[in-house]
């Protein structure tokens, strides 16, 4: 199929997939303000339509991709972006409509794969539909992290050697379809993140926080990972777990790293004495 994306691309409209949490209103509010007019799509029982009243959408579940493709295309839309976590369907009581049957036999065989796999055959059944897939990354510069030390803490000699020795972990990890970041302190890895996500890894790493300050969350893409989906994200809720944890800081990948509520995170990671820094890509270990 000839995809209709013939249109200039800054003026094409936007079909934003919503799942929970912030990403996707604040990627909606991103658009709106560079003079865009997405269309959001609430995913059932994940998005929140509450929060969503400032903008049209409408609400799917997520094993009706016949319905979601109906209203991208009634809205003209012709960019899709998946924003926001979307729990996997329950494989055994779902009853899907005719391009849902589709897609889960490829689902199915992904699975096997990870989630890479999974939002990978989600995002390539779209895409052979006539949408173009973007990353949140592509649409919305401003909710990416800047290279360099953000706030007015900065990292000390140990925790430099904390984020080197985290980057080569989280690397590690990722190609094995793990997860995306880890905890360092003084060389030692106390936690990496698995299925359970970062909150909760901060979450389990406050357990058994010492007195003193110390380690590193260093937060990273996968290697080889499909950057239209599931970017890594902080925010002003990453650093209260931080501080929690009693950490020193929080390193992640400047370019590649969605940051919400920047100017509060900056506020609060101040005020706690945690550092934060976007690491460059192409300075990092191999």
């Amino acid at each position: 199929m000839v995809s209709a994306i013939q249109n200039n691309e800054g003026t094409a409209r936007v079909g934003i997939i919503a799942g929970r949490g912030d990403l996707p209103l604040a990627l909606a509010s991103s658009l709106r303000a560079n003079g865009r007019d997405p269309f959001v799509i609430l995913v059932e029982g994940e998005a929140d339509p509450t929060r969503y009243s400032e903008f049209p959408f409408e609400t799917a579940a997520i094993t009706k991709i016949g319905k979601f493709l109906k209203i991208l295309k009634r809205e003209n839309c012709t960019q899709i972006t998946l924003a926001g976590p979307i729990n996997r369907p329950d494989f055994k009581s779902i009853v899907p409509d005719f391009e849902g049957v589709k897609l889960l036999a490829r689902i199915t065989g992904a699975l096997s794969k990870g989630d890479d796999g999974l939002l990978n055959a989600i995002t390539n059944f779209l895409s052979e539909k006539g949408f173009q897939v973007l990353g949140t990354h592509e649409l919305a510069s401003d909710l990416l992290v800047q290279s360099g030390q953000m706030g007015v803490v900065a990292a000390g000699e140990q925790d430099l050697e904390d984020i080197e020795e985290g980057t080569r972990i989280v690397k590690a990890i990722g190609k094995l379809d793990i997860g995306q970041a880890a905890v360092i302190r003084d060389g030692y890895v106390l936690a990496v993140e698995a299925a359970e996500g970062t909150d909760k890894l901060l979450k389990r790493v406050a357990e058994f926080a010492r007195d003193k300050p110390g380690g590193v969350l260093v937060k990273l893409t996968k290697p080889g990972q499909d950057l239209r989906v599931d970017l890594p994200t902080i925010g002003a809720e990453t650093v209260a777990l931080a501080a929690e944890a009693n950490l020193s800081g929080i390193a992640v990948e400047a370019g590649l790293t969605l940051v919400l509520e920047k100017s509060e995170m900056v506020r609060r990671a101040d005020a706690a004495g945690l550092f934060l820094i976007g690491l460059d890509p192409d300075q990092q270990s191999k």
